[in-house]
């Protein structure tokens, strides 16, 4: 009887294994099979014509082994996304899909004029990632995206990579989709995007794209950036390069050439966290307190930092240099009537009675508003001196 029992119960198991196994095949061929009918999108890129219709363009890989090309591009006009998208497909012999767009494009002209609504259909899109980056383009995305590339393979992972390790380094702001519009839709922070530009066969980042809205308004240097991120959060890591006098350090360089009494420097940020207070409300008044830890990487003159004094003189340089600069791109940010270090934030908060205030009015606050920076910098070691 005890026997007759575990026959029993063994057969089922032989019986459900190969059961298990016939599925697991049939699963595996379907899936190859979608996904030989499918097209992946990594990368689209959008135009604002003279007509006032959009120009899609889409990068998609090719899966080809026979093909020359590593991609494919497809390029569709229309007044709406979903037009775009029938017309795209119309010239593709797979189903265009966008669940892998990781980069969204827009040409400048676009930009300026608003591109809410398109944004807005993307991240309406529920096979999409609110991860996408988004991004403004000098000149036309189409010419961008169609350019002969010698060396990128596929365009729309190359963006990708390019842009994700500056953000992971800290060299730009995150820029995506979910951070554009918890922006766009809040209060008193303006939502930013990388700018890219081509230089022939090659690509870089300009700067950081400034928007009011939904309107790209003007745009800020890598280095400017990395200011207003300074003053609006925490740093774990970065860089950033900057200038200090000569003769605090008894150097001094040859007469009438003034880059010589200047030493150049460069420090990443191991550590920093920034406090705002609003001292005055009418007009503003913030008190900005940013405190550092920073690893000094090079030094254009031979320096010895072991002695405490010199390190002291060092850091108190780099607190002033920081403060003086952080007054220069506060001050361009007024001139553009843009807030995206989130001053705004900070004045509605602690202000009683502002919840029915708009971005337009904190706005007209913001231009006559002044700062007070205080940088409290702590060298906690050194790297190279040229």
């Amino acid at each position: 009887m005890q026997k007759c029992r575990i026959k029993q119960v063994a057969v089922p198991k032989r019986v459900f294994g190969i059961w298990c196994s016939f599925v697991l095949a049939i699963t595996g061929c379907a899936d190859r099979q979608i996904f030989d009918e499918t097209g992946l999108v990594t990368v689209v890129g959008y135009d604002l014509q003279k007509s006032g219709d959009i120009r899609a363009t889409i990068v998609l890989p090719s899966i080809n082994p026979e093909a020359k090309q590593k991609i494919q591009l497809i390029s569709a006009t229309g007044e709406t996304s979903k037009g775009m998208r029938d017309k795209a497909n119309l010239q593709s012999d797979k189903k265009l899909l966008g669940g892998q767009i990781r980069v969204a494009l827009y040409n400048e002209h676009f930009a300026k004029k608003g591109i809410g609504s398109i944004v807005d259909t993307l991240y309406r899109d529920s096979s999409l990632s609110s991860r996408v980056y988004l991004c403004v383009v000098e000149g036309d995305t189409y010419d961008m995206l169609t350019y002969p590339y010698t060396e990128q393979g596929n365009i729309g992972i190359y963006l990708y990579r390019m842009i994700d390790q500056n953000v992971r380094g800290e060299k730009i702001p995150s820029t995506t989709m979910h951070e554009f519009f918890r922006s766009y839709y809040g209060f008193g922070v303006d939502p930013i995007m990388p700018l890219i530009e081509r230089k022939g066969n090659e690509l870089k980042i300009k700067g950081v794209a400034l928007f009011q809205g939904d309107r790209y308004i003007g745009w800020i240097t890598p280095k400017e950036a990395f200011l207003i991120k300074l003053v609006h959060g925490k740093f774990k890591i970065g860089s950033y390069d900057t200038s200090v006098p000569a003769n605090i350090f008894r150097e001094k360089g040859k007469a009438g050439n003034t880059q010589k009494n200047q030493v150049k420097l460069v420090f990443d940020t191991i550590a920093s966290e920034s406090d705002m207070t609003l001292l005055a409300a009418s007009p503003p008044v913030f008190d900005v307190r940013v405190r550092l830890q920073a690893r000094i990487l090079e030094l254009t003159i031979p320096i010895k930092l072991e002695d405490s004094k010199m390190m002291k003189t060092m850091e108190d340089a780099l607190e002033k240099e920081i403060e003086k600069e952080l007054q220069k791109v506060v001050k361009k940010l007024q001139e553009l009537d843009v807030d995206p270090a989130g001053f705004g934030i900070v004045y509605r908060a602690q202000q009683r009675g502002l919840k029915e205030m708009t971005n337009r009015d904190w706005r007209k606050i913001f231009r006559q508003a002044s700062f007070r920076f205080h940088v409290q910098a702590t060298i906690i070691r050194n790297g190279v001196m040229d």
